[in-house]
Order: C-alpha cells, then sequence, then structure tokens
C-alpha cells in the first residue's frame, strides 16, 4: 500500500512528491510521458520564467478573481521560499524585467534536473508511460483506499494527487486528462478554454506591422457596445494577429465577436497633438509625423489606410476630417476578435476542476477524502511573468503538506 500516489510529472506533480517522500513515505509518480516535466522543458522558450519578484499583494492581483482561493497556497509556500528552495539545490536564480525570475542559466533542463534531483534523494518512486485510465475510492475501516488502473498494471495508495496539467500544449500530453479523471469521482468541471493566447482578428490588416511592438498602452474590452474591461500593458503585432504580454494577460476574458480598442500613443488629447505637430511641420508627411508619435511605418500606413488617406499626403494637406479619423484611430485602434489562438498556442488553460468543491487551505477535495489537485488542473489561471509555475509549485507544496500531516497523525 503506497501512501500517495500522484498523477502527472509535471512542477505541481514532481514538487510535492519530493517533498512528500522526504519524510519517509511511499510515493509513486505515474506519468503518461515517457519522462518527466515534458511541458516544463519547454516553458519561457525554453528558459522557465519559474517565478516573479513581487510581494504577496501584487503576486494575488495576477490570478483576478482566483485570488482569494491562491492566496493560501502562496502563503504556505512564497515566490521566496521557492527561490530558497533552489538555492538550497545550488540551482543560482536570476531576476529579469518586471520581476521575471530565471534560471541564472536560461535552461528550464536545469529546474528539471534540480526537481528530479530532489525527487531521487527523497526516493520517489516513478513510472512512465503510465497513462491512467481510471480511479476509484472506497472507505474501508482503515480508512480512505484509492484503486488506480494505470496500462495494464493496477496500484492503491491512501491518498491521490491529480496534477497532471490544463489542456495547452496538448502536444507535451498535457490533454486535460485530469479533468476526466476528477468527473469521474464526482468533481464539476468549468468548461477549458486557452488562456495567455493571441487574438486572431476578423479581416486583420497589420500583417505588414509583425514584429513591431508598443509599450504599456491601454488596451479595452469591448462588448456589444459596451466596455468590459481595461488593462495597460505591452502589444505584439505578428504575422496573424496580436499578442504580446498585455493581451495574453487580457485573453482569459475574451470571446469571438468582441472587440479589442488599443490606445496606440497614451496621448491626453491626440486631435491635439496633430494638430499642433501638423502646423510645426507642414511639409512633412502625415506618415513621418505619425512615426514620430512612435508608431513604426508599417502601422502608420495602415492608419492613414484605415482613415481613407493618401500614403504621401502632407501635414499642410491634412484637413479637419482626416485629422480627426487619425486620432481618433490613435486613441482607439480597434479589432474584431475572429478567434482565439487554439490549446496548441495557448501558454496556460483556464476553466478546470471546480475550486468550489476543493478546500484553498490544503488543496484536498471536498467531496472525497484523501483526494488532491495542484497546479494548471485546477479552474486558476495566472498571468504572464513566473505566475502560474510559482501557483503550481505553491499547490504541490500545499498539499504534501496536508498529506504529510494526515497520514502521520493516522
Amino acid at each position: 500500500m503506497l501512501d500517495l500516489i500522484i498523477i502527472g510529472a509535471g512542477p505541481a506533480g514532481l514538487f510535492s512528491a519530493q517533498r512528500v517522500a522526504a519524510t519517509g513515505l511511499k510515493v509513486l509518480v505515474l506519468e503518461k510521458n515517457n519522462k518527466a516535466g515534458k511541458k516544463l522543458l519547454v516553458t519561457g522558450s525554453g528558459k522557465c520564467n519559474l517565478t516573479n519578484a513581487a510581494n504577496l499583494e501584487q503576486f494575488l492581483t495576477a490570478y483576478g478573481k482566483k485570488a482569494k482561493f491562491v492566496a493560501p497556497s502562496l502563503r504556505n509556500f512564497s515566490n521566496t521560499d521557492l527561490i530558497a528552495f533552489f538555492a538550497s539545490h545550488a540551482l543560482s536564480l536570476i531576476e529579469l524585467h518586471a520581476g521575471k525570475i530565471f534560471p541564472q542559466t536560461m535552461r528550464a533542463s536545469d529546474v528539471l534536473k534540480t526537481v528530479l534531483a530532489a525527487c531521487e534523494t527523497s526516493g520517489v518512486l516513478f513510472s512512465f508511460d503510465s497513462s491512467v485510465s481510471n480511479i476509484t475510492h472506497q472507505i474501508t475501516d482503515a480508512g480512505s483506499i484509492f484503486s488506480v488502473r494505470a496500462v495494464s498494471q493496477e496500484y492503491q495508495a491512501k491518498n491521490i494527487l491529480i496534477s497532471c496539467g490544463g489542456s495547452s500544449w496538448p502536444v507535451t500530453g498535457s490533454t486535460g486528462d485530469g479533468n476526466l479523471l476528477a468527473q469521474n469521482l464526482g468533481h464539476s468541471i468549468v468548461e477549458p478554454k486557452p488562456a495567455l493566447t493571441s487574438v486572431l482578428p476578423v479581416n486583420y490588416d497589420c500583417a505588414s506591422c509583425a514584429g513591431f511592438a508598443l509599450s504599456g498602452v491601454r488596451i479595452f474590452l469591448w462588448r456589444e457596445g459596451k466596455k468590459i474591461g481595461e488593462r495597460n500593458g505591452d502589444v505584439l503585432f505578428t504575422h496573424l494577429g496580436i499578442s504580446g504580454p498585455g493581451i495574453l494577460d487580457f485573453s482569459r476574458h475574451f470571446n469571438p465577436s468582441d472587440e479589442i480598442s488599443i490606445d496606440l500613443c497614451n496621448l491626453p488629447n491626440a486631435d491635439s497633438e496633430l494638430l499642433s505637430v501638423c502646423a510645426s511641420s507642414p511639409k512633412k508627411t502625415v506618415k513621418n509625423i505619425l512615426c514620430g508619435l512612435g508608431l513604426s511605418e508599417a502601422l502608420a500606413l495602415v492608419l492613414l489606410k484605415r482613415a481613407s488617406l493618401s500614403a504621401i499626403i502632407l501635414a499642410a494637406e491634412l484637413d479637419r476630417k482626416g485629422r480627426k479619423s487619425l486620432s481618433s484611430l490613435l486613441e482607439s485602434f480597434r479589432f474584431t476578435i475572429k478567434r482565439l489562438g487554439g490549446f496548441d498556442e495557448a501558454m496556460a488553460t483556464a476553466g478546470g476542476i471546480d475550486t468550489d468543491e476543493v478546500n484553498a487551505k490544503t488543496m484536498e477535495s471536498r467531496l472525497v477524502s484523501g483526494l488532491y489537485f495542484a497546479g494548471e488542473v485546477l479552474d486558476v489561471d495566472g498571468d504572464t511573468g513566473g505566475y502560474n509555475l510559482q501557483f503550481a509549485f505553491s499547490s504541490g507544496a500545499l498539499a504534501a503538506d496536508h498529506i504529510i500531516k494526515m497520514t502521520k497523525d493516522n
């Protein structure tokens, strides 16, 4: 009889495994892939932004409405604790732009090696190529017993931790299996959808702007003519649509047919600015004036086309109607959402196991004693910047700590 079976050898599962096994409890990790941490290896383009230097209050804002659920995990095992863990295992970290923390080597493989080494030292058992098809639960005189069917093997344990991720990047094996396993044990599932993903607009006219980025601009979300959200962030134009941290972080709120508007220059009054600049430089082309406001040449040409103006129009030739059209576009450059980038490109999953049915203070199911969840399998998704990986580590640590306490007490 095992003390704990963990389903999924990602960051949440691995971190929980080494923590529980270090106390002498018997832990088995079942992984459907032929090796651990396949998704972890490609996070942050293989560089692994594993946490953020933000304080707790700032950290919690990254999870939106799930901040209250996430808080106990972060209080139990914070970003400072995670940094200390890696320092104690001789992995140096470095803080970069916006508080993002990476391994100093900029290699996700070093993060994985460190956690796997801790698992080996603790005596964690692994079974790879072990896709779990079913979990059953029964109450006996000795307490809860779970039976787990994986390929042709059946295992028994006192506790189960489901930590097999969401539905994003299915090529890594993250295909939402945990949802079905949890559902079979009575849990509700919030419909999964791509999060931290790009936007593909209707009739996209900015492919020529691919590679151009705007920093710290205001982004607005409109639905049926009403503004329903706003945030600041960086925007990147791509060949197919718009991306960048500002769009990725906002994308969990987007639906097809919604509109996004971007304040391209963050000017107090775009019309007054255009009027002033055109008056002082009448022989300049309007295109060059727009470039002087921070736009790329390609984006300036898109604005001129949307305003039905010549690409070579001079400032002296710009009438009031044309100027008003351009200033309106500068303040509200709009796209209608055709669709979001799919799970194959999304960095995270919104939706998953309903957190109302999970005890935030222990990560234990409110429905089935001895059943735990951690990481992206839950209906929790954070902003870019290391927040999702930190939640994976923190929720895994919290589940581990409660499993240790309950098993030792019994």
